[in-house]
This record gives structure tokens, sequence and C-alpha cells, in this order.
């Protein structure tokens, strides 16, 4: 297996810059000492740019640095060779660079119109930025995402409300399972969850999490409270009736059918994560005034996959690295958007919903 250089670790820190930015001899520096695990003298460093720049990979001006077309057609070819033993974070902020500008109007139909909370990834650590300043994130266009991918914001998660809207506009099921939980067993749980919700008439559409999990989520036709909804009693959660606690009740009474096939292996329990290492939640927490859930193409910013959306009759032969970046761009090549919410009436399921409730 071919091994990276400090060459290798030079290119990475620099092809992740936006094109034309230069960086100093210091920066550099410090990024290839801590990336290789040895100590950099400045003047090694100086003879190791200086040979980049021979090679016409590097460009230098005036004492600064920047990574060449050349270097970038180079270095796309060569992080497959190495990809083990690079920065892990950095070549996440590479490939997420490559990746959104080809699926940045699937991303932004999700995006629009409401508050956007944005993970940055840097070396270790991951930082979820909700606010500019005083004001909430908003992403109208391939221009904000392209700013936000040039300070490391890889992973982008919409509020499930417009700004200033009083209603959710998904009803989003978030399947998360449990470190024990095999995902042949989460599958099964998804496919019956589906299959529930598609007796009602409403076909939703169905992503991958990105990470362990699946998302299912459908849009209903517009319509009011249902006039004799009262919010399910939780013994830890006091709730107000409205819209949110309507949606949130949707998941809990989905997951209690789900849970006549597969008893023992679901909940819609939140609270006690160690308690539900063996089990799948679905989570109605994320539905709630602020609640946010990661955009269809986002990339996750832990695994680098993408939450790809699926149909009902891929579940069962998917693999995580079937979400790869470069294989998720090719499929949208071929497919375009396919996370397509059609409006359904939900009147029935609604019916059934608050008569549960009741119980």
């Amino acid at each position: 297996m071919a091994r990276a250089t400090t060459a290798d670790h030079v290119l990475t820190s620099l092809a992740i810059k936006r094109k034309g930015k230069f960086v100093d001899i210091n920066h550099i520096q410090e990024k290839v000492s801590r990336d290789t695990g040895q100590k950099f003298l400045k003047g090694e460093t100086k003879e190791l740019l200086d040979s980049l720049v021979k090679k016409g990979w590097v460009e230098e001006r005036d004492g600064m640095y920047a990574i060449t077309d050349g270097g970038r057609t180079y270095f796309e070819h060569r992080w497959r060779q190495i990809k083990d033993e690079l920065n892990p974070d950095y070549l996440k902020v590479y490939r997420a660079k490559r990746y959104y500008p080809h699926v940045v109007d699937a991303l932004l139909e999700f995006c629009r119109d409401r508050w956007v909370s944005v993970f940055r990834l840097f070396t270790g650590r991951a930082w979820l930025q909700r606010k500019l300043g005083p004001k909430y994130i908003t992403i109208k266009n391939a221009g904000d995402v392209e700013r936000w991918l040039d300070v490391h914001g890889v992973d982008f998660i919409p509020y499930i409300h417009r700004i200033e809207c009083d209603r959710p506009d998904w009803l989003v099921i978030d399947f998360d399972a449990g470190k024990k939980v095999q995902m042949e067993k989460t599958k099964r749980v998804v496919y019956t969850a589906h299959e529930v919700i598609s007796s009602y008439g409403i076909e939703p559409a169905m992503k991958f999490s990105g990470s362990r999990g699946f998302q299912l989520w459908a849009q209903f036709k517009p319509h009011e409270l249902p006039k004799d909804y009262r919010p399910k009693r939780l013994r830890a959660e006091r709730r107000e009736r409205n819209p949110f606690s309507f949606y949130a009740d949707i998941v809990r009474f989905i997951e209690s059918r789900v849970s006549e096939k597969f008893p023992g292996l679901t909940t819609s329990e939140t609270a006690k994560k160690e308690m539900r290492e063996d089990k799948v939640l679905f989570d109605a927490s994320i539905i709630k005034p602020m609640g946010d859930v990661r955009a269809p193409y986002s990339m996750h910013f832990k695994t680098g996959l993408i939450s790809m959306p699926l149909e009902l009759k891929e579940l069962k032969r998917f693999r995580s690295e079937h979400a790869d970046p470069e294989l998720t761009v090719e499929r949208y090549r071929k497919r375009g958007n396919e996370f397509a919410l059609k409006q359904a009436d939900g009147e029935k399921l609604f019916e059934d919903v608050v008569k549960w409730c009741r119980t």
C-alpha cells in the first residue's frame, strides 16, 4: 500500500483552501507537523515547499503559498491511494468541496426560507453553528453554500419549519439505531414503518441518515389541527396542544404500530440512551419549534457519507458505502433529485392518531 509523504500532507492542507488562497509558511509548518506527528522546523518546511514549487504543484508569491491547478489535479488522483493516512477531517472537507457543487440545487430545496444549522469540521472537533452574529443562519443560493465550505462547513441541518412559522412543514420519522442493533434489523423496522404509513395512502420519501440510521419524510396537504386532538400524555413532559405536538404524536403512533410486529425492538422514549442500546428509536424529539434535521444530500460530518435518498426496493441490499460522495454524484447525474415529497391527504391517519392519543 502507498504511504503518505510529508508532501502529501502539505498538499492536503492547501487543497482544502479556496482557489487563489495563499497562506504563510508558519501555517503550513504547523499543519504538517501536526499531521505527520513530527516536528518540522521552518527551514525544513521551506525546503519542502520549494520542492513542490519546482514540480508545479505549489505557487509562491511574496513568501505566501497556494496550491496550483496542477497540484489539485495531482492530489485528486493521489488522495485515493493514501486516504487512510491523511488527516480524516481535512479529507472530508476536501471531498465536501468537490461534492456539493454537483447537488447544490437539490440541497437548496430543503434549506431556503428556513434557518439552517451548519456543522463546521476541524481536526478532531466538530462545531454546530446556529448563528452568524446575532442572526440565525440562512442559506439562499449556491454562493452561500460555497462560503460555508470555505470555512469547513460540511453538514447542513435545516429547521423543520419555515422562518417564523408555527407548524412543521415535514413529518420526519428519524430511526436512530442503538449501538447493539445490526443494520439489517433497522432495515426491517424501517420497511414496516413504510408499510404502516403507505396503508394510509401516503407515499413517504426515504433516505439514509449518513451514519447508522434512516429517515422517512412525508408532507401533508394544508390542514387544521384535528378538533378532538389532545396530546398523548408522557411521563417526563407536559405538552401543549399544537401542530408540533401532533406531528410528534404521529411518530409515536407509528412506532406503536411497528412494535406490534417487533415487540421490544423499538421505542419512542428518548431518555436514558444507555437503556436503548438494543432498540431502534423513533425520535419524535426533533419535531418541535427550532427542531432541525439533516438535509437530503447533506454530508454527515462524522462519517463523510451522504444522507442519500433511497427507493424502498433498494433498502434490503443497501450498504453504507453506497452513500460515498462520488457514488452519490454519479447517481444524481443519472436520476436527478430523488427526494420528492408529494403532498398527501392525512385525514385517515389523523383520525387514528387522535383515537390512539386517548388510550
